[in-house]
């Protein structure tokens, strides 16, 4: 598998704790932009990997770094996430809104036209779609990731929604990721 490098200094080292989980996240933002955010100390954000709509992946952290993309978080009882975590962001706006018969992005105020590929429409809104290469890439890292990090297992897997603090701070990876089809490659 072949991923690109381009270093983030919003890193740390892990406090000897074993990589046993995975959290999956969308950017709302692009590819571009999101390099820009994880390279600036500013930020105080990163992530492991970036898989863009073509299914590229760019790493920005190494898996034996900490992180930082899961921000106050908690699993099992354990708070701090990023510790023992890697985090994989997918480039896609997340949920998009209605106006006036198009859709809009959350960038500059709900201002910025969505000219993407038909949403997905859930009980709790309208999304971008995830790309089947983004799947396709997706699968591909998690087996990688599987096979270097026994310790992750298909409990382990989750998205930022199901792990921040307080619950409800974050949605994603939102309603249109598909739970089903990834976990059903990934373990097969």
């Amino acid at each position: 598998m072949k991923t690109k490098w381009i270093k983030s200094p919003n890193c740390d080292e892990r406090e000897c704790e074993c990589i046993s989980m995975i959290v999956i996240h969308y950017t709302a933002l692009s590819l571009s932009e999101t390099i820009k955010r994880f390279k600036d100390k500013n930020s105080e954000a990163s992530a492991h990997y970036i898989i863009d709509r073509d299914g590229s992946i760019t790493q920005m952290v190494k898996d034996e770094k900490k992180a930082w993309h899961a921000g106050e978080s908690e699993f099992e009882g354990k708070s701090h996430v990023n510790g023992f975590s890697i985090g994989i962001e997918l480039v896609n706006w997340g949920p998009l809104r209605k106006k006036g018969g198009r859709f809009y992005t959350w960038k500059n105020d709900w201002s910025e036209p969505y000219d993407g590929e038909t949403p997905v429409i859930s009980k709790d809104g309208c999304w971008q779609p995830f790309s089947e290469e983004q799947y396709e890439s997706l699968v591909q890292l998690m087996k990688t990731l599987l096979r270097r990090y026994p310790s992750i297992t298909r409990e382990r897997i989750k998205g930022h929604c199901d792990l921040c603090v307080p619950r409800g701070r974050k949605i994603d990876p939102g309603d249109a990721f598909d739970w089903g089809k990834v976990l059903g490659a990934v373990f097969t």
